[in-house]
């Protein structure tokens, strides 16, 4: 970690939380790059953790222009795949697990971020749907953006 003092450590996942895979169109969910904004301007360090391949991630978040928000990539060829909590471990070195949070639309999501120890968010943005099932299993639930930067500015105080 770098000497930076940062308010939280943020993880997202990609496929289904940022990006929107199942159109014709790879895009960002709308609002994902302002969020990403916000979240760099009040100093808090953004990670990605995907179970996609490290080459395609690469390839979408440089085409969707949001490469430069994350410090750090882990992707399902860099080691012990999702649910399991390495990349959360790796990733998160130097935090506080009180100090982290995910952010996830998966099952997988939640059991690796609760299996490590730390909180995370269920984006249900992708599909309304799943908000009363997954917040049995995530610590928050979010319907859209607004609602995931209402938890983001509660949980760390901003």
């Amino acid at each position: 970690m770098s000497d930076k003092i940062y308010k939280g450590h943020i993880i997202f996942d990609h496929d289904g939380t940022l990006v929107n895979t199942e159109g014709p169109v790879v895009e960002l969910f709308p609002g994902i790059k302002a969020l990403l904004i916000f979240l760099v301007k009040e100093d808090f360090k953004l990670s990605l953790w995907t179970a996609r391949p490290r080459r395609s991630t690469l390839e979408i978040i440089n085409h969707l222009e949001i490469f430069s928000y994350f410090s750090q990539i882990y992707c399902y060829d860099d080691g012990a795949p999702k649910p399991h909590p390495a990349g959360l471990a790796k990733l998160t070195q130097g935090f506080s697990k009180l100090d982290c949070l995910h952010i996830g639309d998966s099952p997988g999501d939640f059991q690796g971020a609760h299996d490590f120890g730390i909180e995370v968010v269920a984006a249900c943005w992708n599909n309304a749907n799943t908000v009363e099932k997954y917040s049995q299993l995530a610590d928050y639930t979010a319907l859209n953006l607004d609602d995931c930067k209402k938890i983001i500015k509660g949980k760390f105080n901003v």
